[in-house]
C-alpha cells in the first residue's frame, strides 16, 4: 500500500550457473532496505560470464532471474533490480505490490510451493500466539494472526510455485 516493506529484512543471493544443473556459485547474505528494497551483497567467487541470481528468503518463493540469466564483469559492480518488472524474474513470478514487483510469501516451509502444508504452520502459530522474528509472520508485523494466515491461503489458492529453469 505504501510501496515499503514493514521492516528491513534478511535474504540470501545466490549466483548460479545458467546450464543444468544450474550449481551454486557463490552466495551472500545481507539485509533489503524497506524503503527502497536494495541491498548490497558481496561475491568473491564470480567471474566474467551469463548467471542467474536467486533470491531466498525464510518464507517466500525463490525468485529466479530473468530467461537466459545475467552477464556480469567481474572487475565492475553490477546492479540487478527485480523490483521493476515482473520480466526481471524467471518466468514472470512476481506479484504486483504498489509501484513494485515483489516476492510471493507463504513458503514457510521452503519446499518451493504454497499449499496447505504452510497454512498449517500458521495456523499452528497463530493458534499458540506465536510472535517475534519468525517464519510464519507472512507480513512482518512481529505477530503470526489472521492476516498472515489471509496472505498464504490467497497464494495457496494461485498455486503459486517456485519457476525457475
Amino acid at each position: 500500500i505504501f510501496n515499503q516493506m514493514s521492516r528491513k529484512d534478511t535474504v540470501t543471493v545466490y549466483i548460479r550457473n545458467t546450464t543444468s544443473p544450474y550449481s551454486i556459485i557463490d552466495s551472500s547474505k545481507g539485509n533489503i532496505d524497506s524503503i527502497n528494497f536494495s541491498g548490497v551483497y558481496r561475491f568473491s567467487n564470480v567471474t566474467t560470464g551469463s548467471y542467474y541470481i536467486v533470491v531466498k528468503h525464510s518464507n517466500c518463493i525463490d525468485v529466479w532471474s530473468k530467461a537466459g540469466g545475467i552477464t556480469t564483469n567481474d572487475s565492475a559492480i553490477s546492479y540487478y533490480d527485480f523490483t521493476t518488472s515482473a520480466s526481471q524474474a524467471y518466468g514472470s513470478n512476481m506479484v504486483n505490490k504498489g509501484n513494485k514487483y515483489c516476492m510471493y510469501s507463504g513458503n514457510v516451509n521452503q519446499d518451493g510451493i504454497i499449499d496447505a502444508s504452510d497454512m498449517s504452520l500458521v495456523e499452528n502459530a497463530k493458534s499458540i500466539g506465536l510472535s517475534g522474528y519468525v517464519s510464519t509472520d507472512i507480513n512482518g508485523d512481529y505477530f503470526v494472526d489472521a492476516s498472515d494466515l489471509s496472505v498464504v491461503d490467497n497464494n495457496k489458492d494461485f498455486g503459486i510455485t517456485v519457476i525457475r529453469p
